[in-house]
């Protein structure tokens, strides 16, 4: 990496350690202007603007690198998130199903999908999904508490024997 894009990737950073976004943003800007398809100046842009809640913008910087490291669960799991919000819950799908594809034991996809697939109704697969998500992070079982997406399942037999160890 040239030392002038390096520079701009630390201060990127930096900033976007110290929540200074617009900073941040910038110096992500300035080093795409040299690399284009810098992973590292893709990466703080795109947290720059998901913490700024520029979802849309985002999108496309995850999707690229998504398409640079499609072995990377987590950026598909991110792009999901970000698609979930800004198309449909079937491009969420749709996109969290490449997840699972690089990683077919991430507790995180695993719980993404049975979030989703409650929102669809679909209530045996979410149930069962949950279930490999707590195998794989047993911690998941906390937020999947409160989850709003299974609020539909709250008061389902099998719901609760799952949260509650039964």
């Amino acid at each position: 990496m040239k030392p002038e894009v390096q520079k701009h990737i630390e201060y990127a950073s930096g900033y976007l350690d110290l929540d200074m976004f617009d900073d941040a943003g910038h110096e992500a800007d300035l080093a795409l202007a040299f690399a284009p398809n810098l992973p590292e100046a893709m990466a703080i842009k795109s947290a720059v603007l998901w913490r700024t809640n520029r979802l849309s913008e985002a999108e496309p910087f995850v999707a690229k690198l998504a398409e640079l490291n499609p072995r990377d669960s987590a950026v598909w799991i991110n792009l999901a998130y970000i698609r979930r919000r800004t198309q449909s819950l079937d491009a969420a799908v749709n996109t969290l199903q490449r997840a699972f594809d690089a990683n077919p034991r991430d507790a995180l996809a695993h719980y993404n999908m049975a979030c989703y697939r409650a929102v669809q109704r679909r209530s045996t697969e979410a149930i069962e999904l949950l279930r490999n998500a707590l195998h794989l992070d047993p911690k998941l079982k906390t937020i999947a508490k409160t989850e709003p997406d299974f609020a539909d399942l709250r008061e389902s037999p099998a719901f609760q024997a799952l949260l509650n160890g039964r």
